[in-house]
């Protein structure tokens, strides 16, 4: 019985070669795209699910009144938290930077300062070493694989020795432990791993301050409930404890909420809405694949309504008839899958490069591809058939073949036809509109007015490290602003990419104290003259105005001395002025004193260092004259050629600092963070909607093809009677395109909410005009009467006498 329906299967491809050919090549594409957009959403769901256990593992994020979520808290809170529970398990993780000194070279390090706690909340995936016994001494160092073979090459990495310049001092440390390279599913960025040193009071009174973010704390949970269970109770922890820092109820300014490891990937808004908009798209181009065969397969039906006839009055059943056709459409998607599979296998390196990601097909290791592959057969192959079986097994022998015609669904199944290239088009309309908002948006971001000019910019990396100290920095600034080419330097602890800034309570005076709080920049001079900001009102900071760049000790010598400052656009709305001008001269104070502590002197334009998501924030620039410890330096050149004054650039810092790497990128690469996702996400629908348009063509094809062929006899009838070529080409297309204008209709609505909701999501952002839907409904129109225009026109030049020769 098997064999003999492979053989009418196979028999009724090889007769309709066309039909079957636009079944499978749209099936193919459909579940190519799936599979491809699928592993997108895989490979962004499973970050961290690369270390065991790591459900049981929970971040503790901190929550600020000011300034939202962060996933940083104090230093001391693991501390402050065994306190009042000792059965937990935690850890702190500290990124910073440092310099590995090797055989005469010295090489950039992300050090990764931990507690030895830290192996018992991670059960990190090890080579070489015990972990329980892990940085126990302050000497030890716990390496990856990577660095142990960059390092130490073929020798075993246990016992060896590695010089670290680290936070101020040089340290030799013994390596004790190899661990497994983080994959690219992680946001943990381990190469060196060192015991984390608490410090004192004295040291850093950071560390125990509320609302600090100086470390990154872990916890482990046995259940998910005892989770809860904490979480339930932590606002009244933070009351207790916070209690000296911050005014009651502590937990109203600043709180604490424990969030699955495994979900701080996404947790950042707008990282979970386009991972769910991918895994909707993947579905939608799969649904659109599995219409296509329905269309197609019911408008069949009048080519084999004989055969089922012919089956009936020889004893078939319903029922048998049904499995006959389920059984087709199993076995006509199956084999579509495994063209699809190999689609997807031959592009996805390329996909994979476009949106710098890692992305395979594992057919044995992982349990995910053949779950997934024999789901989509089974889901759509019995999904798309039921109704086309359900057509063709009714049909009754008698009148089929008593009828000179035969059946082809009559009006109901050319209604539901039209219905589903309706759908078709619709999905295919909104990826079209959808990809060109998020097209032009994306090519907006990168050439929106930021307040500075980022061409001609350079921003050194290096020049923050602890390694680095305060009279070289200010050597290297020196040095650097007598380099030909170069036309401004500056440093500042605020620049792209590095957008945390301190916040205070800056007021006018006389106004109440709980006004929203304003970030601080301390900046040194040049500032913006170096970035190209525009002055909006007053005057730039100068070294020839004594009170604008004053040193420390003179600032804090005398509190009556209210330091010059310049106040962005946003300021100084918040300020309550009502122009710029009117800032000029006015005194500002700091926290709950009267004092003034800050004239105005300027009023510049609005900088963007952070996201073009983020709203832009309120900022008072103080001006340093010394050295800003941790700030950033950055460099405008006029050179044409960048590398020649990175060149420069880098021997002078080699004979200043010559124990250290030089680092540096444009400011152009510094940005690129800020803008990777929006094209990631714009390439990927850009090939959704593409594809999608192609499915929905093939389908209009088919069926055009079906219906033109049906129509010949009609069409002759017409001519003979006086139609022209171009009235019966009229006729045709206008048929054809009716359900393209119909799914308009449907997809415009849907696409200005998805869009819409889409734009809502950045502070910079274009104009949702009605020129992106009257451009996806001119280009989708065009598509459209190209796929069906042929065949129309084919028919309706055909001479009536041949089509009517055997009436």
């Amino acid at each position: 019985m098997l064999s003999h329906y492979l053989l009418t299967l196979y028999r009724s491809l090889s007769r309709h070669r066309l039909y079957a050919a636009i079944n499978v090549l749209g099936l193919a594409l459909g579940i190519a795209v799936f599979l491809v957009l699928m592993l997108v959403v895989r490979f962004e769901t499973s970050f961290e699910r690369w270390i065991p256990d790591a459900p049981q593992v929970y971040a503790v994020r901190t929550h600020t009144a000011a300034e939202g979520w962060f996933r940083y808290t104090m230093g001391d809170l693991l501390d402050e938290l065994r306190g009042d529970y000792p059965q937990i398990i935690g850890a702190r993780v500290q990124e910073n930077s440092g310099v590995v000194r090797r055989n005469g070279t010295f090489t950039s390090e992300t050090v990764s300062d931990v507690d030895p706690s830290l192996f018992q909340v991670l059960d990190l995936p090890r080579i070489a070493g015990d972990p329980s016994r892990w940085l126990r001494s302050p000497d030890e160092v716990v390496i990856t694989a990577a660095k142990a073979k960059q390092y130490f090459g073929t020798v075993s990495p246990i016992g060896q020795n590695l010089t670290l310049d680290h936070r101020g001092e040089v340290r030799n440390l013994r390596v004790v432990g190899v661990i497994k390279d983080p994959p690219q599913t992680t946001e943990f960025k381990f190469g060196l791993l060192v015991p984390l040193k608490i410090p004192t009071s004295k040291e850093y009174p950071r560390w125990r301050q509320w609302g600090a973010m100086d470390a990154e704390t872990y916890l482990r949970m046995r259940t998910a409930a005892q989770a809860d269970a904490l979480n339930g109770q932590i606002d009244a922890f933070v009351d207790r404890h916070a209690i000296h820092a911050i005014h009651k109820p502590a937990h109203k300014s600043l709180s604490l909420r424990l969030t699955p490891l495994v979900a701080m990937h996404l947790i950042v808004p707008p990282a979970a809405a386009v991972v769910t908009a991918i895994a909707v798209v993947a579905v939608l181009t799969l649904l659109l694949a599995a219409v296509n065969y329905i269309n197609l397969a019911t408008a069949r039906a009048a080519l084999r309504a004989r055969e089922v006839a012919v089956r009936k009055v020889l004893g078939a059943t319903v029922q048998g008839l049904i499995h006959q056709f389920l059984g087709e459409a199993v076995v006509t998607v199956a084999l579509a899958a495994l063209i699809g599979l190999a689609l997807c296998e031959l592009t996805l390196p390329r996909i994979g490069a476009m949106l710098g990601i890692g992305l395979k097909l594992d057919y044995l290791g992982d349990p995910w591809l053949p779950g997934t592959m024999a789901t989509v057969i089974v889901a759509l192959g019995l999904g798309a058939g039921v109704y086309p079986a359900f057509v063709l097994s009714r049909f009754q022998p008698a009148a089929v073949l008593a009828s000179a015609r035969s059946p082809g669904g009559g009006r109901a199944g050319a209604r539901l036809r039209e219905a589903l290239v309706v759908f078709q088009f619709a999905v295919a309309i909104a990826f079209t509109v959808g990809t060109g908002v998020i097209l032009t948006q994306a090519h907006y971001l990168r050439r929106v007015d930021l307040g500075f000019t980022r061409a001609g910019l350079l921003e050194i990396d290096s020049f923050p490290h602890d390694g680095v100290s305060a009279a070289q920095r200010a050597s290297l600034l020196d040095a650097w602003r007598t380099l030909p080419g170069i036309v401004g330097v500056t440093q500042s602890d605020s620049a792209p990419g590095d957008s945390d800034t301190p916040i205070s309570l800056i007021r006018r005076p006389g106004a109440p104290a709980d006004v929203p709080p304003i970030h601080e920049a301390t900046i040194g001079p040049d500032f913006f003259e170096t970035y190209g900001a525009r002055l909006v009102a007053g005057r730039w900071p100068d070294r020839r105005h004594g009170t604008d760049f004053p040193a420390p000790p003179a600032l804090n010598a005398s509190q009556q001395l209210a330091a010059n400052v310049v106040v962005n656009l946003r300021a100084a709305k918040l300020l309550g002025f009502k122009s710029p001008q009117e800032a000029l001269g006015q005194r500002l104070i700091e926290g709950r004193t009267q004092t003034p502590r800050f004239t105005v002197i300027g009023v510049v334009s609005d900088l963007r260092f952070a996201s073009p998501r983020e709203p832009l924030e309120p900022i008072v620039y103080l001006p340093d004259g010394g050295d800003i410890g941790g700030g950033q330096a950055v460099v405008r050149y006029a050179d044409p050629d960048p590398s020649a004054v990175m060149a420069r650039l880098a021997a002078t810092w080699r004979a200043i600092v010559p124990t250290q790497p030089f680092e540096a990128k444009t400011m152009v690469a510094e940005l690129e963070p800020n803008y990777r996702a929006d094209d990631q996400v714009s390439r990927l629908l850009t090939l959704a909607a593409a594809l999608s348009v192609a499915i929905g063509c093939i389908g209009l094809y088919g069926l055009a093809a079906f219906n033109t062929a049906r129509r010949v006899r009609e069409i002759g009838i017409r001519k003979t009677l006086g139609a022209s070529t171009a009235d019966i080409l009229t006729l045709l297309i206008g048929q054809f395109l009716r359900p393209v204008l119909i799914a308009n209709l449907a997809a415009w609505p849907l696409a200005y909410l998805a869009m819409h909701a889409y734009l809502g999501g950045f502070d910079q952002r274009i104009g949702l005009s009605p020129l992106y839907f009257a451009a996806a409904t001119v280009l989708t129109l065009l598509i459209a009467i190209a796929t069906v225009g042929g065949q129309a026109y084919a028919v309706a030049r055909a001479e009536p006498a041949r089509a009517l020769r055997c009436e």
